[in-house]
């Protein structure tokens, strides 16, 4: 059992490395490395995270293709201009979805992943040699997998987490006594640079972001597009950014 503290402390540190690496690729590692401070099993917390992260990304994949199957008029009168971005930033997150989720639930293949992965880690001297290791991991995944309301109530929790984030664009709008746009356009069209940017190559997506925002949310804000960006991106990334630091 661990304070809520220390959690919202590894979620910190979590943020705060996928801001500053390419493709969010250094959260996991360094929320491994200081869980292990904490005395959380290495095989333990990998699989936590995996499903954190599998459920991070599947929420982007579920809101991505219900625009691509129920949203055709929206991406063709906001999208047409970045249309190849979301296409390939929408299949990155599919295939890291169904890598992770094979990789978690999948025990064989997974098994021999893990063996070459810390032989060489012990072999680097970075872990030293315990055999049970891997029964810890394969123990904690089956538990995953006989207990699914785990899973699906961390969907819901992370459904409703970024649903908040993107939340913030509309509240900017709002503020700035902007009408006319729906909520769940604004809130859609936001979503639509997260689908397309997660898992792009560049820290925290920074700079291809803001350029996304100014490319589709011109007609949403009109003259007041650069504080719109501004403000929305400093609300939902950059104070993020901050407080986890």
């Amino acid at each position: 059992r661990l304070k809520k503290r220390s959690c919202f402390l590894f979620s910190s540190v979590g943020f705060f490395f996928s801001c500053i690496t390419p493709s969010a690729s250094g959260g996991q590692p360094m929320q491994i490395y200081y869980m292990k401070k904490e005395k959380i099993p290495i095989p333990v917390s990998t699989v936590v995270l995996m499903i954190v992260t599998i459920t991070y990304k599947l929420v982007l994949v579920v809101i991505g293709i219900g625009i691509l199957i129920f949203g055709q008029g929206f991406l063709h009168r906001y999208l047409e201009g970045i249309l190849p971005v979301y296409y390939l930033g929408l299949g990155l997150n599919v295939f890291c979805v169904v890598f992770m989720t094979v990789l978690v639930f999948h025990p064989v293949l997974t098994k021999e992943i893990l063996k070459k992965g810390v032989h060489l880690l012990e072999k680097l001297r970075l872990m030293k040699h315990k055999e049970e290791r891997l029964d810890t991991y394969r123990g904690t995944a089956v538990y995953l997998k006989e207990h699914m309301g785990v899973i699906v109530v961390v969907f819901g929790i992370t459904f409703v987490q970024r649903m908040a984030l993107f939340a913030a664009t509309w509240f900017v709008y709002r503020a700035f006594g902007l009408s006319g746009t729906s909520f769940f356009d604004i809130l859609f069209l936001q979503a639509v640079i997260a689908v397309a940017v997660d898992m792009l190559p560049l820290p925290g997506g920074m700079g291809i972001s803001e350029t996304l925002f100014l490319n589709i949310f011109r007609p949403v804000f009109g003259s007041l597009l650069l504080p719109g960006m501004v403000l929305s991106r400093g609300l939902g990334y950059y104070a993020e950014f901050l407080i986890s630091a």
